[in-house]
């Protein structure tokens, strides 16, 4: 759950803070740590802010509105009673994007899924030692070359823009001496993909180098779930060993990488390899995660399958990335850490809050992002706020002011 602050390495902490994915209820959840962080002065200390899907949402929101910190409160209570479903659904059906995603699907859909069949023919036609191989791998490669003009992705990237972000590039952070970091997952290569106030692409790429990127391009990237939306397709410069070359990123959801956003700020990062590498003193994770499994679930059909298993991937990765954290703070490369966690037990906090509100009023909200009940809006809140004053309190109060 959390590591003592060990003796300190320097006399200028760099205090760093992940927002985990987890939809709407990772934004709720983290709206309450994000006060409690205000309210003890810590906030405006945060230097590095890493941010993964629901939680790239509000961190972004956070970072990019020239909002204090009361207005941007206000904001994020409006957007999350609103929801930003029927903003997706308007950008996908009534403005360009409808027409890209209607080319798509007619033109780049009808193509792969007659490509497919072809496919699966001369398959078939090889059984009988037809040499079919060549026809099948340039078949492959074809459907894999067919463009992408609009998408639900895409629409959620226009929603995004018209709603929350406008224009604005990930470098006009409005915090002064913040950086951002927004994660994401290039599925073309299986590896992590940052969009950096700072420095944005990934060390099988390199850096982007052809302009700046817009804010809701990055979190669009970093929030689309690929089990409902899928990837966004870009094509970006980049360099790499002083080489600059074009690439073609396939961009899904930053979770399905590492769904905490705390990989990019650990210790002992190589800068001639990773794009971003920071160097952190103490680390404040937020996880909307729900916590143990309580056993009930009878995973049996497709779609419940999916899900649970990519709940077994994110808790193995979580609970190793943890372990990670842990033996940092022992060794003296970090000098503290706190995990303020939805799906904690209450039973096992050092000290339960009295008033704290129980994981099981809050654990099983969904991650859509659906409007939001004003009751359930306050318990995720609350219970996020709680939790991070209990904790920092307890084991990074040398930093309070």
């Amino acid at each position: 759950m959390t590591a003592p602050i060990a003796e300190p390495q320097s006399s200028a902490p760099v205090l760093t803070l992940a927002l985990s994915g987890g939809g709407a209820r990772a934004m709720a959840f983290h709206l309450g740590c994000l006060r409690a962080l205000h309210d003890q002065g810590l906030l405006e200390r945060v230097r590095v802010i890493s941010t993964v899907s629901g939680g790239s949402v509000i961190g972004a929101c956070y970072a990019y509105w020239p909002d204090d910190f009361a207005a941007f409160d206000r904001r994020m209570v409006k957007l999350l009673r609103r929801g930003l479903q029927r903003s997706i659904l308007v950008s996908a059906l009534f403005s360009w994007e409808a027409l890209r995603i209607l080319a798509t699907l007619l033109v780049s859909g009808s193509l792969t899924l007659l490509l497919g069949g072809v496919r699966q023919v001369l398959k078939l036609t090889g059984v009988f030692g037809v040499p079919t191989r060549r026809l099948q791998t340039w078949t492959r490669r074809a459907a894999q070359a067919l463009p992408v003009w609009g998408s639900l992705a895409t629409a959620f990237e226009h929603a995004l823009k018209r709603v929350l972000f406008g224009d604005v590039t990930l470098d006009a952070v409005a915090r002064p001496g913040l950086e951002v970091i927004i994660n994401a997952c290039d599925l073309r290569t299986s590896t992590a993909f940052r969009f950096g106030s700072q420095a944005s692409g990934g060390w099988r790429y390199g850096r982007i180098v052809d302009g700046t990127v817009t804010v809701a391009k990055a979190v669009a990237s970093s929030a689309a779930y690929p089990l409902l939306l899928p990837p966004l397709v870009e094509r970006f410069t980049f360099e790499r060993n002083g080489i600059k070359q074009q690439h073609t990123v396939v961009l899904t959801d930053g979770g399905v990488f590492e769904n905490l956003g705390v990989n990019v700020l650990e210790p002992g990062r190589n800068p001639d390899i990773s794009v971003n590498t920071v160097t952190a003193t103490h680390i404040i994770s937020c996880n909307a995660g729900s916590g143990q499994l309580g056993g009930s679930a009878q995973p049996f059909w497709w779609p419940a399958r999916v899900a649970q298993s990519f709940v077994t991937v994110h808790r193995k990765v979580q609970d190793a990335t943890y372990g990670r954290l842990h033996r940092y703070v022992e060794s003296g490369e970090l000098d503290g850490f706190v995990m303020v966690y939805l799906g904690q037990d209450d039973d096992r906090l050092p000290v339960k809050p009295p008033d704290l509100v129980p994981r099981a009023s809050v654990r099983d909200y969904p991650t859509d992002f659906a409007g939001m009940r004003g009751r359930d809006l306050v318990a995720l809140a609350d219970r996020g706020e709680q939790l991070t004053q209990h904790l920092i309190a307890r084991y990074m109060s040398g930093l309070t002011v």
